[in-house]
């Protein structure tokens, strides 16, 4: 142990008397420690860290896939949740919620929440009881019950001041009435960001056609498995197709853990990828500082022979060369840790910002069971690091002494030098290729053409209160007053309203051609509701027909836009002006709409889901409490917002706007994830850039120093700057042009992987491989030349005399 202690401090003294030589490899090693910490962080908090309720893994997502996204578990109707409740009754406990929009409207002031519509069970369920009052019981969820509402401890103490007789106290809520029976724990909120939760009543006599929308949540009891859940699943499928064949046709029963409800699949595999990409760049920051060692024991190849002359083991030698690269990983976890903590702390900041971020109760902190691993990859890193010096250490010491210099500097040296260089190009191009990929496809995101104009245009959205405007004609005379009066500002060029809003939100339903047979197959659309201003407002292109107008009247023939996609998916070759369809061909309601305008392709929904026909209908003909409105202003659409808010409160002061936002901020908030990953993933690039460059510097640099007596000859008798540098040059261009070359090769199945489930991004972009190409290129050749000119300047006789 004693010399042990004395090699840790004869190692740290040695590396304080180069600290040149200890900075850059601290740097290196610091770059992909900080990477790796910042990984574990996110992917124990995102994949590995269990969900915060009872029992979790007893926890299950269910509900219906679709066949062309059988991955996606997504919602069930109020009847089939009925039957789900009855028929798995034996095995699980079920319950259910809907997301919805929450308006409080007392203390003086209208507040928009996130909400969530619950079965009586569900926090029974999920096993969260409430740190003040109680949960709901059966008794709330029954029909004709007096309304109750339970508080998140965020509301509780932000809007009522944490006051201790909040419960039974009668809150005005989306312009009605309900009594607070409750207040959950801190940080509690369900399923996403939810603030505010309200029983919702069950209809024992709905039918499937009634919809509903439910996201199952089930509890697996104690003596059951998921195989038996499962099997009762199947039975209940099975004599559901056989009653609505149509309907169950493209849909079957999806079964998954709760927490994939959270962090799906598609989040996972990427996350997964990321993982082996810090990887990665922890491997070039190993294979960076190994080459920086080896140059430097070769540097010390007779300090090391005279120890050995004098009696030193090979095995000494190596604790010897060992202890130093243990002393630099040290001093790099040290900085590693406040450089990663900082990264998470900005992490978890902009996911709390954004409405698409994980839930409050998903914590991303560098625990003391974080810092312990991080310190173990430190002394994994030293001993990597350190590992190939000090085998090759005792090796060459005979060499040494003979001082047959050629034999030393050439070698096993040089061929694990030169392999350690080919490496880091290699895994520094993968890295750059997918990181240029994801950039790539974020620029044309926010640059593609999706069928509006963005430019000076505000969003927001509102939802009236079903209990004060119960019927359509009230609910659009609100949306009228409101439009009129944005229309009559001075600022405002145009004002328009809509159930969709372009590039992030609309909803997914199915039609029929009119005239087809029961055996055809239906097509799905994105769809949207719109007033006869939303055209001129958005500035959607027209190519044939007419827009909406006042004529499209509740009582008026049903009729519906169209965009070119559509038109050249169901026109058959011809125009799909006049002709009809019907909507949702599996409900007795669905409409038979005429298509009176077909406009340029628009994409209705989030731009990174597959691009699919669009159709438009009149508000007036199908009208709808929740919508968005858009608003083009003359200047900075921001400006208008305290005007904005103003004016909703004459018109209407119990509904408070939410999601304000420029366009520019609406398609950001859309592709909130893929501008993560892209910022991720350029940092990453970045760093393995950085450490490829020092790493070929390094290599470089100390191969010219040992060539300094050979480069003095070569000047001496006359030989040009131009030749001597073209030699160096090519001495590096081939390891440079061999990495590329293996690293293009594992290149593309890497950027295959991280985008598979990523619409809309190019894997295979030959821009973005001929750009890191040229990056990794420049950098090799400044890489190259720093030093090479270095050398050319010496003095020939000086070279002469160097030993």
């Amino acid at each position: 142990m004693n010399a042990l202690l004395h090699e840790m401090r004869d190692a740290s003294r040695g590396l304080l008397a180069r600290p040149g030589f200890s900075i850059l490899i601290v740097a290196v090693l610091a770059a992909g420690l900080a990477c790796v910490l910042f990984m574990m962080v996110l992917v124990y908090g995102l994949v590995i860290r269990p969900l915060p309720f009872n029992a979790p893994e007893q926890l299950l997502h269910l509900g219906l896939t679709q066949s062309e996204r059988p991955d996606r578990i997504g919602t069930i109707s109020g009847h089939d949740l009925v039957h789900w409740q009855s028929r798995l009754a034996e095995v699980a406990d079920v319950a259910a919620f809907q997301r919805q929009t929450v308006n409080l409207s007392d203390e003086g002031r209208a507040e928009r929440y996130a909400g969530a519509s619950i079965t009586s069970n569900l926090l029974r369920v999920i096993g969260v009881p409430a740190q003040l009052g109680r949960t709901f019981t059966a008794a709330d969820g029954l029909p004709g019950a007096p309304a109750t509402v339970i508080l998140s401890d965020t509301v509780w103490r932000q809007r009522y001041n944490a006051d201790p007789a909040i419960i039974g106290r009668v809150l005005r809520i989306n312009a009605g009435s309900a009594s607070v029976i409750g207040v959950m724990p801190a940080d509690f909120s369900y399923p996403q960001k939810e603030m505010l939760w309200t029983p919702a009543p069950l209809d024992e006599g709905a039918t499937r056609d009634d919809g509903g929308d439910w996201v199952v949540v089930a509890r697996l009891r104690a003596e059951a498995s998921a195989t038996a859940l499962r099997a009762t699943l199947d039975n209940w499928y099975a004599d559901a197709r056989a009653e609505s064949p149509r309907y169950f046709e493209t849909r079957s029963v999806g079964v998954e853990p709760l927490s994939y409800l959270i962090v799906d699949r598609n989040t996972r595999a990427i996350f997964n990828v990321m993982l082996a990409a810090v990887v990665l760049v922890l491997l070039v920051a190993c294979a960076n500082a190994a080459n920086l060692m080896l140059s430097r024991t070769l540097a010390r190849r007779q300090e090391l022979a005279v120890r050995a002359a004098l009696g030193a083991s090979r095995s000494r030698l190596a604790i010897h060369l060992l202890c130093q690269s243990l002393v630099l990983a040290g001093v790099a976890a040290a900085i590693a840790l406040p450089i990663g903590w900082a990264a998470v702390r900005w992490v978890d900041q902009t996911f709390r910002n954004s409405e698409e971020g994980p839930p409050h109760w998903m914590h991303f902190d560098v625990d003391a069971q974080l810092v312990g691993l991080t310190v173990v990859a430190a002394l994994l890193t030293g001993l990597i690091t350190g590992i190939l010096p000090a085998l090759r250490a005792g090796s060459q010491v005979n060499a040494t002494l003979r001082d047959d210099s050629r034999a030393v500097a050439g070698g096993a040296f040089a061929r694990i030098s030169r392999g350690l260089v080919i490496g880091e190009v290699a895994i520094s191009c993968v890295l750059l290729v997918a990181a240029g990929v994801m950039v790539r496809g974020m620029d044309q995101f926010e640059t593609s053409d999706f069928g509006i104009r963005t430019e000076n245009l505000l969003t927001a959205r509102i939802g009236l209160s079903e209990a004060k405007f119960p019927a359509d004609d009230a609910q659009l005379a609100v949306f009228e007053r409101l439009e009129d009066a944005l229309r009559e500002e001075p600022g405002v060029i145009d004002a328009g309203i809509g159930t969709t809003l372009p590039g992030l939100l609309s909803e997914s339903r199915r039609v029929l051609r009119d005239g087809a047979g029961p055996d055809d197959a239906q097509t799905v659309v994105y769809s949207g509701r719109i007033d006869d201003r939303f055209a001129s407002t958005y500035e959607l292109g027209l190519e044939e027909g007419r827009f909406f107008n006042a004529s499209d009247r509740a009582d008026a023939p049903a009729v519906a836009i169209v965009d070119r996609t559509f038109a050249d998916k169901l026109g058959g070759g011809t125009s799909v002006l006049g002709r009809r369809f019907r909507m949702d061909p599996d409900s007795p309601d669905g409409a038979l709409v005429t298509v009176v305008g077909v406009i340029r392709r628009i994409q209705l929904d989030d731009l990174d889901d597959p691009v699919r026909p669009a159709l438009l209908r009149p508000l007036r003909q199908e009208p709808e409490r929740y919508v968005s409105i858009a608003i083009r202003t003359q200047g900075n659409p921001l400006a208008f917002v305290p005007r904005f808010n103003e004016i909703l409160g004459e018109v209407e002061p119990d509904t408070p706007a939410y999601w304000v936002r420029t366009y520019d901020q609406v398609i950001r908030e859309a592709t909130f994830g893929e501008y993560v990953l892209a910022r991720l993933f350029l940092v990453f690039g970045g760093i393995s850039l950085f450490l490829a460059g020092a790493g070929v510097y390094g290599v470089i640099a100390f191969n010219v120093r040992q060539r300094t007596r050979e480069i003095g000859v070569r000047r001496a008798l006359g030989a040009p700057a131009a030749n001597v540098l073209r030699s160096l040059l090519a001495r590096g261009a081939w390891q440079i042009g061999l990495g590329l070359m293996l690293g293009l090769l594992m290149a593309w199945p890497f950027a295959r992987a991280l985008v598979s489930s990523l619409n809309g991004f190019d894997a295979g972009n030959p821009a973005v491989y001929g750009l890191v190409v040229g990056v990794l290129i420049l950098a090799a050749l400044i890489a190259i030349l720093v030093p090479a000119r270095r050398a050319l300047r010496v003095d020939p006789l000086v070279a002469l005399r160097h030993e």
